[in-house]
């Protein structure tokens, strides 16, 4: 499985990127590759000197400072990458998920929903008022990460709260719908459900839900009618846990599953 997704991914950037170029020791593809897969790789710091080095390594040919950073300006790299994702994102669904995971999980597509703000010239912003910048404007987006195609997108002023747009639940039903903290909101959650969908998010750290059942990891069943994140697990009891929580909403009660994934570094859930 693991050659297989490699291969695909390998596919992905030869399907973009020119194997040979003649005006360089060093081909476009090596170097997108090897700056991905070094960036990825250097987990106690990405500077990009130590990442000219880590490519001058894996390739076993000289870069110079100069080059490095004349190649890192160019326009044709941002394309490459650009075009790269947007290939990763399409073959993200049936190689590295798996074409049948929606059949699996039963529901018809998986939706990832997210946001990014990019600032405008001043004049714009009686139209556009900006947070941190005078004017921005912000790109909404609903992405089916198993076929790459995008669902849904609007745009608004940057000062929009996430929340406050979101696609029409009517579209999502039957369909995992995935979304980061800006959009937690209980009514939300509570009407995704209403409609058939399901959704998978963090859990806020403030939140207060209540466990109701206890499906799995070493948690005393004296903690059943407990606030969550009141219960003190202070060290590892198992890799995962697993429990049913309940949230009495002014527009009903949510019943959901949450699980939480033991964190090495943090010595937490």
């Amino acid at each position: 499985m693991e050659n297989n997704i490699l291969k695909q991914l390998r596919q992905c950037f030869t399907k973009i990127i020119p194997e040979k170029d003649d005006r360089t020791s060093i081909s476009p593809l090596e170097f997108v590759i090897n700056l991905v897969f070094s960036y990825l790789g250097d987990t106690q710091s990405t500077s990009l000197e130590n990442i000219r080095r880590q490519i001058k390594n894996q390739v076993k040919r000289n870069m110079s400072r100069s080059a490095f950073w004349e190649r890192l300006s160019r326009n044709r790299l941002k394309q490459f990458l650009k075009s790269s994702i947007t290939e990763l994102l399409k073959q993200l669904g049936t190689t590295v998920i798996g074409g049948d995971l929606a059949k699996k999980l039963g529901i018809s597509g998986i939706l990832l929903v997210d946001s990014s703000s990019f600032s405008l010239w001043d004049g714009a912003k009686d139209d556009f008022p900006g947070v941190s910048t005078t004017a921005g404007i912000k790109w909404h987006t609903c992405i089916d990460i198993l076929t790459g195609k995008l669902h849904w997108f609007e745009l608004t002023p940057s000062s929009t709260h996430d929340r406050k747009c979101f696609p029409d639940l009517a579209t999502l039903r039957s369909k995992l719908v995935i979304m980061d903290l800006g959009y937690w909101d209980f009514k939300l959650l509570w009407n995704l459900k209403e409609v058939g969908a399901f959704f998978l998010s963090r859990l806020k750290s403030n939140t207060v839900v209540y466990i109701t059942q206890i499906i799995q990891g070493k948690i005393s069943q004296k903690y059943l009618g407990t606030s969550l994140l009141s219960v003190p697990i202070q060290r590892k009891r198992s890799d995962v846990i697993e429990v049913m929580i309940e949230k009495v909403c002014t527009v009903g009660t949510l019943n959901c599953r949450a699980i939480g994934f033991w964190n090495p570094s943090d010595k937490c859930y």
